[in-house]
Order: C-alpha cells, then structure tokens, then sequence
C-alpha cells in the first residue's frame, strides 16, 4: 500500500476518534502517534522517536526547569525534527515561542511541526539561518488533504526525509503553491495584461488594442484557455490508456452476449421518457459499488442502481431503498444522500456542502469529477450502511420514486 492509502484510512480512524479525543494525552495516542507510524518511524522506539525530549540550553529563565517537546524524531543518531502537541480541540497556531527556542537552540534539527492531531505545520528556517520562521511553509490537514499534499508529506517519510534538504524543498512548496494559485486564477479569469500579451503574441487584431477591442477578445481567451485544458487532459487520459499493459490474450473467442444491465444503455422507451444512463455514471456506480464491497452487509445487501430522467439512483436493491442520488446533468456535479447534512459535512472535508430539498435528501457535496467519490468512501459507506439498518429494522415506510425513476434496475456483476 502506497501513503496515499496508508492516509486515506488514517483519516477515516482520525474521523471516528475526534469526537472521544479529550486533552493533550489522549490526542497524542489515538490521532499523532498513529500519523508518525504511518510515515514509517517506529514510535516504539526511542532511539527513533524520543518523547519528552528536554535539554538544558532550552530554559524559559536562568536556574529554572529545562522546557520539553513533545516529540523528537532522530535522524542519523542526531534530533532532525521536533513535534510540539496540542489537544484535538486547540488552535495548532499557538505553539508560543517553547518551540522556537528549541529549534533555534539545535542546529541538527531542520523541521519543527505543531499539531492538534488533524492539521500539522510545518516549520523551518527560511528567513534566516537556525531561526524558526513565524508562519509555516507547509500545512497538511488529515480530515482535507489532496493527492498533491500526500505527495508532499512523503518528503517527511522516514525512507525520504534529508534534512540537508529541506530549506529547498520548502522554498519549493511556498513558490510552487505562489505560482500556482496565480496561474490557476488567471487561467479561471485572464486578465487585461494577459489578454492584451496573447493578442500581441498572435497578431490576430490590427490597429491599437484599445480596452473595448481587449473587453472583446476576454470571453474568447477564456473559451480557447479552457478548450486548451480539456484537450490536454484527453490527450492525458488516451496516453495513459495507451501505456496499459497489453490484456493478455484470450485462450478462445468470447461468445457474444448480450450488454449487461449496468452498461449505458436505455431502452427506446426509456430513452423517450429523457432517460439516458451515460458511462460517466455507471463508473460513478462502480466507483460506490466497490466502496460498499468492504461493509461487512454487502453480501446480503447488493448494491444497484436505477436512474430517471433528471438523476441517477443508488439502492440496496429495491429502488425505493436508495441510498445516493448523483445529479451529473447540471453544471455542477453533485451527490445527495440521507446522512444529515452536519454529519456529511465531517465526512466531506475540503468539499462544499448544502442542504437540499427535504424530497431528494438531506445533504448534498459537490464534486468536480467522479473521482473525488474515493475522497467521499466514509459518506458513502454511512449512507449504505444506514439505509440497510432501516430495510432490517422495518424502519421508516419506503419513498416514493418521481414518476420518471424508470430506467433499468443495475445488478452487480
């Protein structure tokens, strides 16, 4: 299993031990401890990570008590990176100034971090040598990263951290995170600058650009812009697909059989009621099938789908039992559930969350492609595994399907 993985069910324990996670203590076994052993270093072991680690030279006054950090993680024999703790429910921002003075006072170490258990920060000495800079270069939130902040963390792996270089490598993240917040947004919105800059570039106008010829050409930078995007993640896609492992070869000729019910495919009476399943879709379900796979009820409970002409419904078998509802025809792609919205906001970090109406729902997230349906695998097996507690329990009378849910009823394979 890769860190991506290794973080993704980190998150999930993190999630179902916050609310019982009380003080300093607590927070440090159930939530930090368990995030250090998923970046490989042996909390066993106090050669490796040594708690309470205290020097003499670190001393709020003269004559008074050594001061502590919570954690000290050795590299090559020496102290490389220093851990302060908070409790889950304290602001990491305020560490006070303990933690500087240690870092300060140890040129070996290189990394400082503060932590509550769900958001780490990570400091160094950017602005001047052996002296622990005041903001933190890097921030990896537990309940809300990307892939992009795995790939980041796994610097501070025990297989991967070189303190030697980690000034570069966090000069690297600040300027890189820079650009790319300023290229994203120009790219959503290009200004007149850049509007004016491609004009020239191109030669596609004559005359003076005046600021009514640039207000102009704007909306059509903007739509070349986006068309350039898309078809750079296509050519993507297809160059992945191309570099696929050849499927090795069929030992006979497969019979010719009919499409399964959970290809994209509606009969012409479905398709004249507006319903249309797309491939988008039925990989959408696949994508929630194989998340409801790892419940202990799936065996007993399949899971299958049903779509009408403006959503896509998924079941514990009967239509009426559904469990999520994809809406993929809007521009904005979304997932309504019957978790309460303030339970699926804990279990959707880092997406946008709204109520919608009591007939389709309780809470929707927003998603920009099918693919963050992975990040929602807490949510998904909530909703499923709730409704199939309400199918065994006889509770709650089932709902009415609009009068347009005909599509076909998906089985799994």
């Amino acid at each position: 299993m890769g860190l991506l993985d290794d973080l993704r069910r980190l998150a999930e324990q993190v999630r179902k031990r916050q609310a019982f996670t009380r003080g300093e203590e607590a927070t440090k076994n159930a939530l930090i401890l368990p995030f250090l052993g998923v970046l490989g270093y042996d909390v066993f072991d106090p050669t490796e990570v040594q708690p309470e680690y205290t020097s003499d030279f670190a001393k709020k006054r003269s004559g008074g008590p050594a001061e502590k950090v919570d954690y000290a993680i050795y590299i090559g024999g020496a102290p490389a990176l220093f851990i302060e703790c908070k409790a889950a429910d304290v602001e990491p921002h305020q560490h006070g100034g303990q933690l500087a003075r240690y870092f300060n006072a140890t040129p070996s170490v290189k990394v400082a971090v503060v932590t509550n258990g769900l958001r780490y920060l990570f400091f160094t000495d950017l602005e001047e040598q052996n002296i622990m800079g005041d903001k933190p270069f890097f921030e990896f939130d537990v309940l809300g990263f990307s892939e992009r902040d795995a790939e980041t963390l796994e610097a501070f792996t025990k297989s991967k951290f070189d303190p030697a270089m980690v000034r570069n490598r966090a000069e690297d993240i600040i300027y890189t995170g820079k650009v790319t917040t300023y290229v994203n947004e120009l790219l959503r919105n290009p200004s007149e600058a850049f509007t004016r800059f491609l004009l020239g570039e191109i030669d596609i106008t004559t005359g003076k650009l005046t600021a009514k010829r640039v207000e102009k050409f704007t909306p059509i930078v903007r739509k070349a812009i986006q068309s350039t995007l898309l078809d750079m993640a296509t050519r993507s896609i297809k160059l992945e697909t191309n570099d696929a492992p050849p499927p090795p070869p069929a030992v006979q000729a497969a019979p010719v059989v009919a499409p399964a019910a959970n290809t994209a495919t509606n009969s012409p009476q479905e398709q004249a009621r507006g319903i249309v399943t797309t491939q988008e879709e039925v990989d959408a379900f696949e994508i929630i099938k194989r998340i409801c796979a790892d419940s202990p009820l799936a065996e007993k409970f399949p899971v299958a789908y049903r779509d009408a002409a403006n959503y896509f419904g998924v079941n514990i078998g009967k239509p009426k039992k559904w469990f999520m509802r994809l809406f993929f025809d809007s521009k904005r792609k979304s997932v309504v559930s019957k978790v309460p919205l303030d339970r699926a906001t804990l279990l959707a970090p880092g997406l946008e969350l709204d109520a919608p109406s009591e007939a389709m729902g309780k809470s929707r997230v927003y998603i920009t492609s099918i693919r963050d349906l992975d990040r929602l695998r807490p949510l998904v097996l909530l909703a499923y595994e709730d409704e199939v507690r309400r199918a065994e329990t006889g509770g709650g009378a089932d709902e009415d399907e609009p009068a347009d849910a005909v599509g076909a009823v998906g089985l799994p394979h």
